[in-house]
């Protein structure tokens, strides 16, 4: 079927759901309904999902101190048990995701993203000794698209800072983060749980053909002239082209493991003790680690910052993940990885500023600019173009010398 006429028919039926649960709308009481927001849902269902392992237990009241809207409906949760729930110490602070509105619907299910956090809290998070939130649960109504997740809620339990998407990061702070992937990645390097989920081209091919992300990422070109390194004005299509072939190779050539799939500062978190910490799973992907490392790098470091400290944050991913079981990777083969995956973090930020008016605006502006300049300095520095040329180096061969260190 025609990608857009599915997505037409599609929008249709949404529509038709969320103008009828408004009408006549059902309270959630058995765990195999899916609530449209922490606001419709119910003791009795909040009794099924969490206590349903601890016999006895029942919620008996629960509060919303607060919440946001944004490409999903977030809120505060505060639930209070019998004394069964009290002794065998279910957790209090909690935080729901949802898709309450039409808008939220059509963005996270049209782009396929709708179950990644599910099955994250729901099947995988256990497996990765990372600093993420714990989920609770997660569930997906495929007719509706309605989504809802119940995590933990780390501003609570952690003291933790949520990050903007600019935040500029401290070296040892990035260098947290991406041992945080590096344990991610090795834990599920293969595993049988991400089968299933889409790639990094599925994603791009599926979101291009409903969003336009070729046509938009050229607007987005033009809009951001100012923080484009002169070299590459004008080369929207050939930028395009390319990270087609990236997405391809952490697709098709890259061994698969989990990707956290929208890896930006802006969503990280610093616990109260220093700790750096990954949220929000809802893009989760299987394909290339490299694709997380480019984004989170990339996105998250000033280009001078990025300079100095790449060869050092390629070589601690691949001592730890090594030592947390995955492969072990020469520099060069992780280096030429990280190089071939340049692309995403600029496109997917071009075709953010680049939104037709029909759009929500996902970022403001100077969030968008500041990071396009971030992530094109990144492509026109580590030669990215050249890099999908390259052969991939073999495992055993030694490593050269280190490219673009100023250290």
């Amino acid at each position: 079927m025609n990608p857009k006429l599915w997505l037409l028919g599609k929008v249709a039926t949404v529509g038709a759901l969320v103008v009828a649960e408004k009408v006549r709308p059902a309270p959630a009481r058995r765990r195999e309904q899916v609530p449209a927001s922490g606001a419709a849902i119910t003791t009795d269902w909040l009794t099924d999902v969490l206590c349903r392992d601890t016999p006895g237990a029942a919620v008996v009241s629960f509060s919303n101190p607060g919440g946001s809207s944004g490409t999903s409906e977030r809120m505060a949760l505060r639930v209070e048990y019998n004394e069964a729930g009290r002794v065998a110490g279910l957790p209090t602070e909690l935080f729901t995701k949802a898709t309450l509105s039409f808008q939220q619907r059509i963005l996270l299910g049209g782009a396929g993203a709708l179950e990644g956090e599910a099955r994250f809290y729901k099947g995988l998070r256990g497996k990765a000794d990372i600093e993420a939130p714990i989920g609770y649960w997660g569930a997906v109504d495929m007719r509706s698209w309605k989504m809802i997740s119940i995590m933990e809620d780390i501003a609570a339990t952690k003291g933790a800072e949520f990050l903007e998407p600019t935040t500029g990061f401290t070296e040892a702070e990035i260098r947290d983060l991406v041992l945080n992937l590096a344990r991610l990645h090795a834990a599920l390097w293969g595993d049988p749980g991400i089968t299933g989920l889409k790639t990094p081209a599925e994603y791009l091919e599926r979101t291009g053909h409903f969003l336009d992300i070729r046509k938009r990422s050229a607007v987005g070109m033009e809009r951001a002239r100012e923080v484009m390194p002169p070299g590459l004005l004008g080369q929207a299509d050939r930028l395009y082209e390319a990270t087609i072939k990236s997405m391809d190779i952490a697709t098709y050539e890259l061994p698969r493991t989990l990707l956290h799939g929208d890896c930006h500062a802006g969503q990280t978190y610093r616990t109260a003790d220093g700790r750096m910490g990954i949220a929000d799973w809802q893009a989760l992907q299987q394909g290339g680690w490299a694709f997380d490392v480019a984004y989170l790098v990339n996105t998250g470091c000033e280009p001078e910052q990025r300079r100095a400290w790449q060869d050092g944050l390629i070589e601690a991913y691949v001592a730890e993940l090594a030592e947390h079981g995955g492969p072990r990777l020469s520099f060069e083969e992780a280096f030429l990885a990280y190089r071939q995956q340049a692309f995403w973090p600029y496109t997917a930020w071009a075709f953010t500023i680049g939104r037709a008016a029909y759009q929500p605006e996902m970022q403001p502006v100077p969030t968008c600019l500041a990071i396009i300049r971030r992530t094109a300095a990144a492509i026109e520095d580590l030669d990215a173009l050249s890099s999908l040329d390259e052969r991939r180096p073999t495992r055993n061969s030694p490593a050269h010398a280190h490219h673009g260190s100023t250290r």
